[in-house]
């Protein structure tokens, strides 16, 4: 089988900023600093780090030894193609760490500059093996001008796969605020999947933060599949899959297992309700099957169900690679231990469905 990981990530350089980031901008270059609890954090924007300190999934070693012992090898490139060898990952997409929150960031040059710095960089992290290692371009969706931009630049000059947004509101924004219209014009023109990924802890509103402040383990459970949800929701009943009908979506590191009822709960009320979403052509069920995809979790224990309800060619294999919660070695395997999903599914969702969304 080839396997295709539609989702890992990297692991930042200290030192990213310092020298990506262009002069004018420079003297503000994030830097790592220790928290009061003991974590390495980038102090991103005046007061604020990168995420929120008081919300840590990591208990500090008493000997001062990282928590998740794969972490660093996120930020060398050739121990990264040495385990994806181990897994036998042909290649895959690579998504940020801390350049997760930089969609909250709220000055919007220096937001946009933070952007091309990390984009930056990670094109030079990919020359180590670019038909292997696929970039993910983080967009400064604070400014539209600036992110229709930076997602032509990343496309048309660095050679990047795919773009990568929040699925949370972003200065008062939903995803389907018509403001956003150019920047999905633009990544639907280019033939591009938007890459909708979630991120605990990050100074945006967030499902699940409101009710559970400072809590990892419970804030951390709620808002990847929750916010997910809101987002799904959001671009499919808001019309904007039906205003930009060639525009492929990714939800990504949120399970898939919430997506047969979701599905079916919004066409439910698209039933009941139409009235109330004229602009709706087909069912939300529908546009999800023509324009979307969901990455899956290799253990997942309902994933034949999900298989049977949505499609073998709408689900994705996806590592989280090398992050604290990511199964390795083995995510693979586990895909093809599934003993309710037949041989063709297990070849679709390891690799096939994302060979042909990616036009590899």
């Amino acid at each position: 089988m080839r396997i295709i990981d539609i989702d890992g990530h990297v692991r930042e350089a200290d030192d990213l900023w310092e020298r990506y980031l262009e002069p004018t901008f420079r003297h503000r270059a994030p830097k790592v600093q220790r928290v009061p609890n003991g974590q390495l954090l980038f102090l991103l924007e005046g007061d604020r780090y990168h995420r929120k300190p008081e919300e840590s999934p990591f208990k500090i070693k008493r000997d001062d030894s990282t928590a998740n012992p794969h972490r660093e090898r996120g930020m060398d490139p050739n121990s990264r193609l040495k385990d994806m060898d181990l897994e036998g990952i042909e290649c895959g997409m690579l998504f940020p760490s801390a350049g997760l929150y930089l969609p909250s960031v709220e000055e919007e040059p220096y937001a946009a500059a933070l952007c091309r710095a990390y984009n930056n960089w990670l094109f030079d992290y990919c020359r180590a093996n670019p038909k292997r290692l696929l970039g993910v371009g983080v967009i400064p969706v604070q400014d539209i001008k600036a992110a229709v931009e930076e997602t032509r630049r990343v496309v048309l000059e660095l050679g990047f796969k795919g773009v990568f947004v929040r699925p949370n509101p972003v200065k008062g924004r939903t995803l389907d605020d018509p403001y956003n219209d150019p920047f999905f014009a633009v990544v639907q023109e280019l033939g591009i999947p938007l890459m909708v990924h979630e991120g605990s802890g990050a100074y945006l509103p967030t499902a699940g933060a409101d009710r559970f402040p400072g809590q990892w383990f419970f804030t951390h459970t709620v808002s990847h599949p929750f916010e997910q949800m809101l987002a799904c929701l959001s671009l499919i009943c808001k019309g904007v899959l039906e205003k930009f009908p060639q525009l492929k979506v990714i939800f990504l590191e949120s399970g898939a297992g919430w997506l047969p009822y979701w599905l079916w709960r919004m066409d439910e009320h698209h039933e009941i309700l139409p009235f109330q979403v004229p602009w709706l052509k087909m069912k939300p069920s529908e546009y999800f099957r023509r324009q979307c995809y969901i990455s899956c979790e290799p253990d997942e224990d309902n994933l034949g169900d999900v298989v049977r309800a949505v499609g073998e060619e709408r689900l994705l294999f996806a590592s989280d690679y090398p992050h604290w919660d990511a199964t390795f070695p083995g995510a693979p395997k586990k895909i093809v231990d599934h003993s309710d999903i037949s041989p063709e599914a297990k070849r679709k969702i390891l690799g096939e469905n994302a060979l042909r969304l990616l036009g590899i």
